[in-house]
């Protein structure tokens, strides 16, 4: 997402996790996260940060189509065990009763997320690599972790099976996604973008 939980510049307002749970319990266009008891608004992006995201969704939507036991969700809250949800970029999950509407959580917030992608701007890049990032590996079917930057052709993808190991991609090259069967090749990513 684009604000900073953790930059001077921005700033959050004091807030219980239980007043916080109340506010995220309704449909709302706005997206926000609690870090140490205070709320920041993570709503919009820079047109590049937007552009990024909904590319790597894109392509990842039109890989699953309507088949697959596999679906993938663009900037909604990820439930995170004794912490307070988050919102990633773009998430997949392969457990039918996150999107079932008679199983899944009221409000919605996806407990099961396989797949994580967060792009990095300036005022977040710190706390998606720390705090985020130690949030979604509470997620027992967390299985990949990726981090796109938003101002050169870079990926960074982290996998549980390899004990979070850091992989780096860059222009020319492909990242293999075998939870869902595919090849994400960089200059796709970010065709027409940088």
């Amino acid at each position: 997402m684009a604000a900073n939980p953790q930059s001077d510049e921005l700033h959050g307002i004091p807030m219980t996790e239980k007043a916080f749970e109340r506010l995220i319990s309704t449909e709302t266009p706005y997206r926000y996260e609690l870090v140490d008891g205070i709320i920041y608004d993570m709503t919009g992006s820079s047109p590049k940060h937007g552009m990024i995201a909904g590319s790597i969704f894109n392509l990842i939507y039109n890989h699953l189509g309507q088949k697959s036991p596999c679906k993938v969700f663009q900037e909604q809250y990820v439930a995170i065990p004794g912490k307070p949800p988050v919102v990633p970029d773009a998430v997949v999950t392969c457990d039918r009763a996150d999107w079932d509407e008679d199983k899944r959580l009221k409000p919605f917030k996806i407990r099961s997320p396989r797949i994580v992608i967060e792009v990095l701007s300036p005022s977040t890049e710190k706390y998606n690599r720390t705090e985020k990032f130690a949030r979604y590996q509470r997620c027992f079917s967390l299985e990949v972790y990726i981090l796109a930057h938003q101002n050169e052709p870079y990926v960074e993808v982290y996998r549980h099976a390899t004990g979070w190991k850091q992989e780096c991609f860059s222009a020319g090259q492909t990242i293999k996604l075998g939870q869902i069967g595919l090849e994400l090749p960089i200059d796709l990513i970010y065709d027409g973008i940088l």
